[in-house]
This record gives C-alpha cells, structure tokens and sequence, in this order.
C-alpha cells in the first residue's frame, strides 16, 4: 500500500528554526523577550548535552515567552509571523510537487503558524495548552521523535513513501519510511 510523502517543517522546508522567532513575535515587550532569551539558550545548550528532554525545553520556551499570553493573541501572531517566514529550494522544488492529498507536515512547530501556511494540507504540529480563561499554560503536545510516529500509526499510516528530514532525532518516522531525504543547507540528501 502506498503511503503519503511526509515533510517535516524547521530547516527542511524553512531556511532556519522558526520557534524562536514565534516567541519574538508574540513578545509584548523586546526588552522583556532579550532579557528572557539568555535562559532558553542555557536550557537550549542542557538539551544539547543531553542534560534535558526536548520536551522540558519546548516548556521552559513557552513558560518563558507565551505563559499567560490569550489565544487570541497567539491565532493573530501565528498568522502574521507565517506569512514572514522564508520557505526554501525543497519546498519549491520537492513539495509542490505533490498535490495536498498526497502530502503530510509533521513538525515539533507550533500548528498556531504552520496551519496558516498550508491551508489545504494536512499538518500536524505542536500544540499549545490553554486554561478555562484561554490562556496558555502549557504545552499540550510537543510533537516530537517518537510522537511523530505514534501519531502517524494512529491513523493507520504504517509506511510513508518518502520522508523530508533535516534530523535524525526523526528515526521513528525514518523507521516506516521507504524513501528517506536528509535536509541540510537548503539540499537533499537520500539516506541509504
């Protein structure tokens, strides 16, 4: 049975990480966003050491830059920071090749700015928790490593044609992949 054709998003289908600037754009104030980055890329460097989870530090982001922030105010951001973000050669040149039908984003980005960019294809991303004031408290899902795969063998997908990475932190999706490109500086790689 033939599979679909997934993509994941940051630096596969974006020149650069996109999370950071999300946070930049939700931020009220800049002086506040400067003064609370130093922490992220401390827990940014526990992570890369392998200290902390990635999952610990999608919170410590959100508990630095979108605790407290309204869902209203996160939809409006999302909107305007995607129609700024800067999609690549892969994107020009492997994804719109394939109808929406055809093609699956999966990505540790937050929906609240994938969605807007890709109105009629299926997305699944990161997703952030609300409390009864809609207001964000948390992260409801970090869609990440091994929850790519699990999302994928709920809905029944248990092969993907082929596979757009730029990480190999993507090995669950990797493992049910036939056809596996590694992204790196806007090029393709196929994995043997």
């Amino acid at each position: 049975m033939k599979g679909p054709v997934v993509f994941d998003f940051d630096k596969t289908l974006t020149e650069k990480d996109t999370l950071v600037g999300f946070y930049y754009e939700v931020s009220n104030s800049k002086l506040r966003y400067y003064t609370k980055l130093p922490f992220l890329w401390i827990a940014a460097v526990l992570y890369k050491v392998g200290i902390i989870s990635n999952d610990l530090l999608k919170k410590v982001g959100v508990w630095l830059f979108l605790n407290g922030i309204s869902r209203d105010k996160i939809d409006k951001a999302g909107h305007n920071y995607s129609s700024r973000i800067k999609l690549n050669d892969i994107y020009r040149n492997e994804f719109l090749n394939y109808t929406p039908k055809e093609v699956l984003i999966i990505s540790a980005s937050f929906e609240d700015y994938l969605k807007p960019i890709f109105t009629n294809y299926t997305v699944v991303g990161s997703k952030l928790r609300y409390n009864s004031e809609s207001k964000v408290n948390g992260v409801l899902t970090n869609m990440y490593g091994e929850r790519k795969k699990e999302w994928l063998l709920n809905k029944k997908i248990d092969h993907v044609e082929e596979f757009y990475t730029d990480s190999l932190a993507d090995q669950p999706v990797i493992d049910l992949s036939g056809k596996v490109f590694l992204v790196k500086d806007n090029e393709k790689r196929q994995m043997s």
